[in-house]
């Protein structure tokens, strides 16, 4: 099995860490809401009023840019805007939006999350003071989130008849205005959601040279244990993707011949009794990675196996490549030929072509159709159309071979075919996807334990997908078959010049050469070769190791090409919520 399994594997781990480390998942069920606002009136100017906004907001684990306000300009467009906090971007966007203004506090290309202080300090120039009313709408109703703790003063004037409405548009009364001197103030714990503030009262004097209060303390700041949380969740990954590997393993044991290496390999089930039932054959059962110590090396391959089904034997796999190994046995058979042109390869009909079987025979007469070469180097729709035959061929013959306890994936049973490159795409599109959609589908698992939960099927998920490569199990004739095509590959990898001087002399050369393709030991292969003293002419057009140097072409040949293709001045009062001017809404952007 390939290490980049157990890489991506331990990927998806850390990638559910990481995002608990992110808040993503395990961060509490944390909605979006105002911990506290402090919101100072003070007189300015002949009709103006100042106003400062302490705004501790508390965006959960929604990504946001920052804070927003929205303020009706019944009193003015809002000068003199400045903005700051202590631990978040504040810079200021202001935008005119037809009889209000929207400012806007943060980095639009950042976002935030979490706990975070905003101070908003602007003029409204035109609260029509001079009148002798203060009529001031502080919040609007219809306010989305609820404020834990919301605190209204006003400075720098004396009020006659204060008067304070909370509630939904068009209250009356529900709180009350509390006088200290020149100071009034009123707080509530919470202001709910949709509840609007406006205050009033006749004003009897104004001093603008009182200061503004000082801030408020911060809230309180939750605990953050998303450390902890993405710490815990690496063992728990680890533990969960570790049982489904020896699970894996343990179910994908195969079958051999008792006795040792020499037995497993060339061991035979021995006759069925008289009675029609099978006789017995001691056995043992061998996990794949201990199967490699069983393997010697061969200089002949195992007898009754296509050089195709080798491939199968030692992969657990029907795939292009499996394919392509059946055409370098027609090659070393002298059933077809190939031959190097211009960059293409040119196939062409055998000496030995009528001694395939009907089957096969009828593969080549397709491709060919009666000629007595084809060029390869572009799309050709029955070269095409036969590679997938041969493949589904391929399929049933591993089927019925006898070979396999549990078949591969690729042959209709457990195991495991599935690409790396799928398996990378996958992990990339589960576990590092886009932030946003990913908290938008992660939203049931901010729960701790639904976290864990996570943090540990996740991982058992994506190692039943890599591991899968594990299930398939051989017969004992199968492992006895598959040690035996290891033996031979071992002396294909390990093959020097003379080696392959020997098999030219034992008329083998083109079909060791097959062989070399498909147990992917034509790269050694090729180099011995070309350190032999075997003369380049006993290759001529019967070099199956043309069909790995040349895979490109095969491929383009089986492969289609892709297709492309408000508005007065007047009225206000104070009396009731909505009745006064300014006030607007708050959220976040």
């Amino acid at each position: 099995m390939s290490p980049w399994r157990h890489v991506l594997v331990a990927l998806v781990i850390i990638g559910c860490s990481a995002l608990a480390l992110l808040g993503i998942i395990g961060g509490g069920l944390r909605p979006e809401r105002f911990d506290a606002k402090q919101i100072t009136v003070q007189p300015i100017g002949e009709n103006g009023v100042r106003i400062r906004e302490v705004v501790d907001e508390d965006f959960g684990y929604t990504k946001r840019h920052g804070y927003q306000r929205l303020i009706p300009n019944d009193f003015g467009e809002p000068t003199d805007i400045t903005a700051s906090s202590p631990d978040a971007n504040a810079e200021v966007g202001v935008t005119q939006l037809g009889n209000e203004t929207r400012l806007r506090l943060g980095d639009p290309n950042s976002t935030v999350t979490g706990q975070h202080r905003y101070v908003l300090t602007y003029t409204l120039p035109d609260a029509r003071l001079s009148t002798g009313q203060l009529a001031l709408d502080i919040i609007a109703a219809g306010e989305k989130f609820e404020t834990g703790r919301f605190e209204v003063i006003v400075t720098g004037m004396t009020l006659t008849d204060p008067t304070c409405n909370v509630g939904s548009a068009g209250t009356t009364g529900g709180c009350a205005l509390a006088a200290d001197g020149s100071t009034y103030s009123v707080v509530f714990e919470p202001l709910q959601a949709g509840q609007g503030v406006t205050i009033g009262g006749a004003i009897q004097s104004i001093s603008a040279t009182e200061a503004m209060p000082a801030l408020p303390p911060l809230p309180p700041r939750r605990a953050d244990h998303r450390l902890l949380l993405a710490l815990v969740l690496l063992p728990i990954g680890l533990a969960g993707a570790a049982g489904v590997f020896f699970l894996d393993r343990r179910k994908g044991r195969n079958e051999v011949f008792s006795g040792g290496a020499a037995e497993a390999a060339y061991g035979t089930l021995p006759a069925p009794n008289t009675d029609g039932t099978p006789s017995t054959v001691a056995t043992s059962l061998v996990a794949d990675d201990r199967m490699a110590a069983m393997a010697t090396i061969e200089f002949v391959p195992p007898k009754g196996v296509q050089p195709w089904q080798g491939a199968v034997l030692l992969t657990e796999q029907i795939n292009d490549s499996t394919v392509s190994a059946w055409f370098s046995g027609l090659v070393a058979h002298e059933a077809i030929t190939l031959d190097k042109l211009d960059g293409k390869l040119v196939m062409g009909s055998g000496p030995k072509r009528a001694s395939l079987d009907p089957t096969s025979a009828a593969h080549i007469d397709r491709i060919l159709q009666g000629r007595d070469t084809l060029q390869l180097g572009g799309y050709d729709p029955e070269f095409a159309a036969t590679w997938k035959t041969v493949k589904a061929e391929q399929v049933q013959a591993i089927t019925n071979a006898g070979w396999w306890k549990r078949l591969p994936a690729s042959a209709g049973g457990g195991g495991g075919g599935l690409s790396a490159a799928l398996l990378v795409v996958i992990v990339a599109i589960v576990v590092f996807g886009g932030a946003s959609a990913m908290s938008a589908a992660l939203g049931a698992f901010h729960l701790v334990a639904l976290a864990l939960a996570f943090g540990l099927l996740v991982p058992m998920l994506f190692a039943f997908i890599a591991y899968a490569a594990l299930l398939p199990a051989l017969s004992a004739t199968g492992s006895a078959l598959a040690l035996r095509t290891e033996s031979f590959r071992r002396f294909l990898i390990a093959s020097e010049g003379k080696h392959v001087e020997w098999a030219w002399k034992q008329g083998l050369l083109r079909e060791y050469s097959a062989w070399a393709v498909s147990l992917g030991a034509a790269e050694a292969w090729g180099k011995a070769l070309a350190n032999s003293n075997v003369p380049a002419s006993e290759l001529g057009l019967g070099n199956p190791l043309l069909v790995y140097s040349m895979a490109s072409v095969l491929s383009s040949a089986r492969t289609a090409p892709s297709s492309s293709g408000s508005s007065g001045f007047s009225g206000f009062s104070g009396g009731s919520v909505g009745g006064g001017g300014g006030g607007g809404s708050s959220g976040s952007w």
